[in-house]
């Protein structure tokens, strides 16, 4: 379940905000997936406060150690699924009845093993919302149901 975008300039912290599904690894190039360089959510669990941490789900100002260059120009992804430790694509990223846009947000930080998310300049790489809709049959296709295909 990757999402692909082009990326001007990134280097260091990469999260995202997206409900009932967890960004897990980042592949900064078409061959490599890693999640050393982001703050994996520990669940999907909705986030219960809306204080300054909340970014990447919780613990937002919490760094991590590992690093991901990115040239500018290239074209990175992001892996989501239902299931913090589910890479198996057998269940939707997104599952029940969780019709929606999704949107994607990146951060170029300094360095990563310090950022706090609560004061990154975060800007959109990706957002997707209603594809197709039919009011006649009410049958809608939103990104979520791309991201499950």
């Amino acid at each position: 379940m990757k999402l692909t975008s082009t990326v001007a300039a990134l280097a260091g912290l990469i999260a995202t905000a997206n409900a009932h599904a967890t960004f897990q690894y980042f592949w900064p190039d078409a061959n490599t997936s890693t999640n050393t360089c982001i703050r994996t959510p520990p669940t999907n669990s909705p986030v219960g406060t809306l204080d300054a941490t909340m970014s990447c789900n919780v613990n937002g100002d919490t760094g991590v150690a590992g690093k991901c260059t990115v040239a500018a120009g290239s074209t990175v992804s992001v892996e989501m699924h239902q299931q913090f430790t589910d890479r198996t694509c057998t269940l939707d990223a997104i599952g029940g009845n969780h019709d929606g846009p999704v949107i994607i947000y990146l951060a170029k930080v300094p360095d990563s093993s310090t950022a706090a998310g609560s004061t990154a300049s975060w800007f959109k790489v990706a957002q997707s919302g209603l594809i197709t809709a039919d009011a006649t049959t009410q049958t809608y296709y939103w990104a979520t149901d791309a991201l499950n295909d």
